[in-house]
Formats: C-alpha cells, sequence, structure tokens
C-alpha cells in the first residue's frame, strides 16, 4: 500500500527500506537468527572484549551468548548500544552501554555522542548486523546514524564479524557502509541464492552458511 519516489517513477516498497520497527524484526525469521547466532558464539574466546549492535540478528546472538559463555565458562565484555541487548546481557556478564540519543524503534542509542565514546574504544571483535546487501558484496542499512556507529566499530576491532539471514541478501536497503572485503567472517543460514553465495565467497573474508 504504498511507494518510494525515484526519478522519473515510483518502485514498490520493501521490508528493508520501511520504516524500521525493532519489535517486527523480533518476529522474523527467527529459525535463521538463531542458528547464525549459535555459529557466532563459536568464534568468542575467553576475554574478549566485544561490540554488538542493535539489530534483532544480534539481539538473538547475544540470547544465545549468556548459554554460551556459561557452559563453556567464559569471561566476555560486552560495549552495546542497545538497551535490549544490555537489559537481557547485564545478569550475566559486565557489559557497558553506549549512550546517546535514544531510537524507541531500535531501542537503542546514536548520535554525536555515541561516536565519540566509540572512537575511544578498541574491541577485539565487533559483531554487526545488516538491513539489506547489494551484489553479495556492500552491506547496508536503513539510516546514517547506525551506518557510522558500525563503521567506527569496525574500524575500531581486530575482528569484523557480519550476522545477516539469507533474506538480506535480496533486500536493499539505502545507506551502504561496509563492503565484504573489510569483513573477517559473514555469517549466514544455508537458505541463501548458491549465486550470491558465489558473489560472497570472491570477495575476502570467511563465509559460514549455519544449518537450518
Amino acid at each position: 500500500g504504498r511507494a518510494i519516489r525515484t526519478h522519473g517513477g515510483v518502485q514498490c516498497i520493501n521490508h528493508a527500506i520501511a520504516a524500521y520497527s525493532f519489535e517486527d524484526g523480533e518476529k522474523t525469521n527467527i529459525d535463521k537468527k538463531t542458528a547464525i547466532a549459535r555459529k557466532a558464539c563459536s568464534l568468542l574466546q575467553d576475554g574478549d572484549i566485544i561490540f554488538c549492535d542493535s539489530g534483532t540478528t544480534i539481539r538473538c546472538f547475544c540470547v544465545e551468548m549468556v548459554e554460551y559463555i556459561r557452559r563453556n565458562d567464559l569471561r566476555v565484555t560486552v560495549y552495546t548500544n542497545s538497551l535490549a541487548n544490555l537489559e537481557l546481557l547485564a545478569p550475566h556478564m559486565q557489559v557497558w552501554l553506549i549512550g546517546g540519543q535514544y531510537r524507541a524503534n531500535r531501542k537503542d542509542f546514536c548520535g554525536y555522542l555515541s561516536n565519540k565514546c566509540l572512537e575511544g574504544l578498541i574491541f577485539d571483535k565487533c559483531f554487526i548486523g545488516a538491513d539489506g546487501c547489494i551484489d553479495g558484496r556492500r552491506f547496508t542499512t536503513t539510516d546514517f546514524e547506525t551506518a557510522s556507529m558500525n563503521e567506527i566499530a569496525i574500524a575500531n576491532s581486530r575482528c569484523c564479524i557480519m550476522l545477516t539471514d539469507s533474506s538480506k541478501f535480496a533486500a536493499s536497503a539505502h545507506v551502504a557502509y561496509v563492503e565484504a572485503e573489510r569483513l573477517q567472517y559473514v555469517i549466514t543460514d544455508s537458505a541463501i541464492d548458491p549465486n550470491t553465495l558465489k558473489k560472497l565467497q570472491s570477495h575476502g573474508g570467511q563465509v559460514i552458511c549455519a544449518a537450518l
């Protein structure tokens, strides 16, 4: 029932570029996100200092991480701009909340203060998500603030890990913020289109496909 104006016409709107809703995202592709999250946990090491962004796939990762670090007796310190992640993780590990301007639709903080805080931090690993991907290479999000924060986290991390389910490779949110070559790992699910997978694998880091 909605459209986006383009030069000379209109195009159908898709989920990735519609108004973002954390609540809606939590209800979609749950099996895929959980499988991805479990794979991502295997990359954690004792003593890691990590950044977790505020997407719903990263939220699934945080859910799985609680049990994973308990089972493997790991010490992990988390920095996040997500209020949802803080509430989940704080009872189980050391968590630092990166503040700033609050966004109710994402349940997170962003903006100048958030960016200044991130600029002074170094992470062993960052776990980030995306709202879309162009041609199996350029990962995208729906807004400039999210793109800016994730760019800083990537620049300040020794290992960058993208968690994104296979549906995002058919979507194209309008702010591109990182190319596959800059990522050490991309973790997606086994439903990814084979041609897209080949493109993704040709661009650099290790691609892990979680079985469904």
